[in-house]
């Protein structure tokens, strides 16, 4: 399953994923670069935030081994190559995704 949350810039998409991650202990969540994990998320989820440098071929081997069902993407900055392969590869290991992005 594909969710997509397209909002403004400064409308708390991250602040959002950060409170549904923390109910939720079988996500992992998806972000820009590190300095987002560092400086954004609480220490307590830094451990299941990945920065989009990851290889995106080893998401959904990484949420497995995990026990992870469920993937927050909060900006989406890959490319469009790149978004194709990790949506396929996580839709065929029943993994849902959830966007949360600003198209503009």
């Amino acid at each position: 399953m594909l969710e997509i949350n397209n909002q403004d810039r400064g409308s708390g998409k991250t602040t959002k994923v950060i409170e549904l991650m923390k109910q939720d202990k079988q996500a992992l969540c998806l972000v820009p670069n590190f300095t987002i994990k560092y400086r954004l998320f609480p220490k307590c989820l830094q451990d299941r935030v990945i920065s989009s440098t990851f290889d995106i071929r080893n998401i959904s081997i990484e949420m497995r081994s995990r026990g992870l069902n469920k993937l927050f993407i909060d900006e989406l900055m890959i490319s469009k190559f790149d978004i194709a392969k990790l949506f396929y590869g996580l839709g065929e290991n029943h993994i849902k995704v959830v966007v949360y992005g600003t198209d503009k």
